[in-house]
């Protein structure tokens, strides 16, 4: 049975098994403890920090609440997402640049991040007349006064008196380098100042989006 109490003489080693001891005060004990000694801690006992290289690996399961640092992310992951759509018919007869009114804002996480802009243009039309129109889009970040980040040249030439197109899609990959919120506009102009073009014809052809897409770079 265990042993209760010891009053005097001295015990012989090995007299005494792991099954004989209850409990041993910590106060009792000197010297060091290596880890093989130890099974186990409940984790309500420890305090203060663990450092990162004392971490060999966490599911990222386990991680449930927080935010997670931009930099943790690989290349080419999609941060945020935002979309601006009109349907709202605008005109014009000359070689001045003209808004759209397609548009998006977008606030950058990342100062290195890449702006992914993605517009389709609708009901792209223009009147009859007797001349060829070139149509040209431009994307400024900012206003036309900003920083020209596609000048496309003609989007397309038409040939006839009377032409029109259903869409006209447009991608461009910018670097505004910044943490600040960045609009990015469309405008159009015609360069034959004769017929009339617009878009989004009498405002029943579609809607015509922007989407400003933030990637990790």
């Amino acid at each position: 049975m265990p042993i209760q109490k010891i009053t005097s003489g001295i015990i012989q080693d090995g007299a005494v098994a792991a099954a004989d001891i209850v409990s041993v005060a910590n106060t009792a004990i000197t010297g060091n403890i290596i880890s093989s000694q130890i099974t186990s801690v409940a984790n309500t006992q420890l305090t203060g920090l663990i450092q990162a290289a004392q971490i060999g690996s966490a599911n990222a399961t386990l991680v449930t609440s927080g935010t997670l640092p931009t930099a943790r992310l690989p290349t080419g992951t999609v941060l945020q997402v935002v979309s601006f759509g009109t349907y709202a018919s605008v005109s014009t007869n000359t070689n001045t640049e003209t808004d759209t009114g397609v548009f998006a804002t977008i606030t950058p996480i990342s100062v290195t991040s890449k702006i992914l802009v993605l517009v389709t243009l609708m009901g792209v039309y223009k009147t009859a007349g007797n001349s060829a129109s070139r149509v040209h889009l431009n994307l400024y970040r900012g206003t036309n006064s900003g920083t020209l980040i596609n000048n496309s040249g003609a989007n397309f030439y038409t040939q006839t008196a009377l032409d029109q197109r259903g869409a006209i899609a447009l991608s461009v990959l910018d670097s505004p380098s910044t943490t600040s919120a960045q609009i990015y506009k469309l405008y159009f102009y015609n360069d034959e100042n004769v017929a009339t073009v617009s878009v989004n014809r009498d405002g029943n052809s579609g809607t015509s989006t922007m989407t400003l897409m933030e990637i990790a770079a």
